[in-house]
């Protein structure tokens, strides 16, 4: 894709505007672009309705990758221009600008404005249809790159996930390792409650067995009295 000037020999412009304006076109063949950009500028400010000032103005902004600002040179330009020819060079510029930096939705309204003023340039239709197979693969890239941000956002999502349910999977056992060597409180509550109980006896009962018991001492202080003055109950023997 080639940006083009327009070499300025007019005598309409002032002796320093004419100088300036030659100079900033030796700086531009000579690459360059800051100081041609620096000169046509001078220039513009002596003679501002000069479309070609305007349009190389353009072209140097454009080697510089200003593309908005060649743009707007170019369209300053194309108003004060008359001649088809040189209005479609300029839209030309202007796509082509827009084109190098990858702004090919706007390059082709410029393309095709180009065409319309001078159907037949081949150079306007190559860029055009070159326009049109960047846009294409550009869009494609864009929604293989979309495609490949939402994969590594669910990979994402899902490796979060996972941690998550590890992570709880590990409290639960936990959890269970500390109730089962410490028991719950519930656990603890019930086991005592399945503890055995003595068992229970009335009132009743219990008067019974302690007036039983009182019945048997007596009757074994008792023998143990008649024990005592019977002689015959002696332990000793005879020699």
């Amino acid at each position: 894709m080639r940006i083009f000037i327009l070499i300025l020999l007019t005598a309409v412009l002032s002796a320093s505007s004419l100088n300036d304006a030659r100079k900033a076109n030796d700086a531009f063949r000579s690459g360059d672009y800051e100081m041609a950009v620096e000169l046509y500028r001078k220039a513009i400010d002596e003679n501002p309705d000069d479309a070609r000032l305007h349009y190389n103005l353009g072209s140097a902004l454009a080697k510089l990758g200003e593309s908005e600002a060649s743009v707007q040179s170019f369209q300053m330009a194309k108003q004060l221009m008359t001649d088809p020819e040189e209005k479609a060079r300029a839209d030309y510029n202007a796509g082509t600008a827009l084109s190098e930096a990858e702004m090919y939705d706007e390059a082709l309204d410029f393309y095709r404005s180009a065409l319309k003023n001078n159907p037949g340039d081949p150079d306007a239709k190559h860029n055009y249809e070159m326009s049109v197979k960047k846009q294409q693969e550009q869009e494609q890239q864009q929604q293989q790159d979309s495609s490949d941000n939402q994969d590594e956002n669910e990979e994402e999502q899902e490796q979060d996930q996972n941690q998550q349910d590890q992570q709880q999977n590990q409290d639960q056992d936990q959890d269970q390792q500390d109730n089962e060597s410490e028991g719950s409180p519930q656990d603890q509550e019930a086991g005592e409650q399945n503890l055995p109980q003595p068992d229970e006896i009335s009132r009743e009962e219990a008067e019974n067995i302690l007036n039983a018991l009182e019945q048997l001492e007596r009757q074994l202080l008792e023998n143990r009295k008649k024990e005592a003055e019977d002689p015959g109950s002696t332990n000793d023997k005879d020699w």
